[in-house]
């Protein structure tokens, strides 16, 4: 790798945060829209369901095509494919054809793209980043993407209280416009991978090669069901905190965005934290350090009795959440052998997809008719659990 490699390391984590800022303004835009047309929980799973489950179908494929092409072409080829999609909903919301089937159908489509860039983008910093430095350069990138946390729900309710949909579309057109043009500076090349892995392409199917490479790592077979485990468990507070506030403080856009401004400026705080560490000397045990306070904090979501007391538990919760996501992919990336980079970055993507998809099956509905406070201590007890084996595991 080259000496000087912060101009194009750089520049990747920029476009990268540039074209999720867009895409989170979008999609915080459309599941308020969701959210406060309907105040359902149905409506708001059958809204996951059509984000997450294309590209859980789709990731294992994706990621098989990181570890064959260009990864950089690959991005290329799917944000701007999502680009066009947006564009289209954009021009048919503009000219009044407005339905929230619609809005499911937009979501799936773009979940088919996210589902073949995001393998290629997670196993392409080790390409451009030195290993000494990838702690950092996540980090770095938790850090943006807490302000895109930020600033997203702001700018998407204010554009949802004083104009319309088409202008929060409009701007993930520009954002990926601005990303494709950057990408078009950056050198990627193709992994060569080694004749005894090429072996083994010509008898079996490289997705299932793929997972057999991660069942025999135990390292990386204990990051998974730790992974699938909390976003299963996580799902009352990354999906259903908008019907816990609505119902418990009142359902206003103002409330919706204290909520994610709270969570954004933990995540700020501690992501610059990180980034300002370099490097853990465990990233295992920081790991489940992390998603036990995050577990604590969402046991505590549900009984705050006032709006102030709850957001500080969003914050606590927001301030996890860099370390955990760090720590995961600084162990992918420092773990996972090259040519298996790609297979590894969409395995994990798409169990953590699949796991928050039944917890919004399961849980979504249930919130309809079970108290939300509860859905959220039940589920935190359990994530604690799920913590103190993973602690117990990594330790021996």
């Amino acid at each position: 790798m080259e000496q000087h490699w912060q101009k194009q390391g750089y520049l990747f984590l920029a476009s990268q945060n540039i074209s999720l800022f867009g895409t989170m303004v979008t999609g915080y835009a459309i599941t308020w829209y969701i959210s406060l047309t309907t105040n359902s929980g149905l409506w708001l799973a059958m809204a996951t369901v059509s984000t997450l489950l294309p590209q859980i179908l789709i990731s294992l494929i994706g990621g098989t095509w990181a570890d064959r092409y260009s990864r950089k072409w690959l991005i290329m080829g799917a944000d701007g494919s999502i680009a066009l999609l947006t564009l289209g909903l954009a021009v048919m919301w503009g000219v009044g054809l407005r339905s929230l089937w619609l809005l499911m159908l937009f979501a799936a489509l773009r979940s088919i793209g996210q589902g073949i860039q995001q393998p290629a983008v997670s196993s392409a910093y080790p390409q451009l980043v030195p290993e000494n430095e990838l702690t950092r350069i996540n980090g770095i990138n938790q850090t943006l993407m807490s302000l895109s946390t930020l600033l997203s729900p702001m700018i998407g309710g204010l554009i949802l209280a004083n104009f319309n949909l088409y202008w929060a579309l409009m701007i993930d057109v520009a954002t990926a416009a601005i990303e494709l043009l950057c990408m078009t500076k950056i050198k990627l090349k193709i992994v060569k991978v080694d004749e005894a892995a090429e072996a083994i392409k010509q008898h079996e199917q490289a997705v299932l090669t793929g997972l057999k490479y991660l069942f025999n790592n135990l390292k990386l077979r204990r990051l998974f069901t730790i992974n699938a485990l909390a976003y299963l468990l996580m799902t009352p507070a990354t999906v259903l905190s908008l019907l816990l506030i609505q119902r418990k403080f009142g359902a206003t856009v103002i409330n919706l965005t204290l909520q994610e401004i709270l969570w954004a400026g933990g995540s700020i705080i501690s992501g610059l934290l990180v980034a300002k560490k370099k490097e853990f000397s465990n990233n295992e045990r920081v790991l489940g350090i992390a998603v036990g306070g995050f577990a604590i904090a969402m046991v505590a979501m549900g009984f705050m009795p006032n709006m102030w007391l709850y957001l500080m538990t969003m914050f606590l919760a927001g301030w996890s959440f860099p370390y955990i996501m760090t720590a995961q992919a600084v162990i992918i990336q420092t773990t996972a052998a090259p040519e298996y980079m790609g297979r590894t970055f969409a395995a994990y993507q798409m169990i953590g997809s699949l796991m928050l998809l039944i917890g919004s099956l399961g849980l979504g509905p249930l919130a309809d008719v079970i108290s939300l406070a509860w859905i959220f201590a039940i589920c935190g007890v359990l994530l604690l659990i799920a913590t103190g084996w993973y602690l117990r595991a990594i330790s021996k």
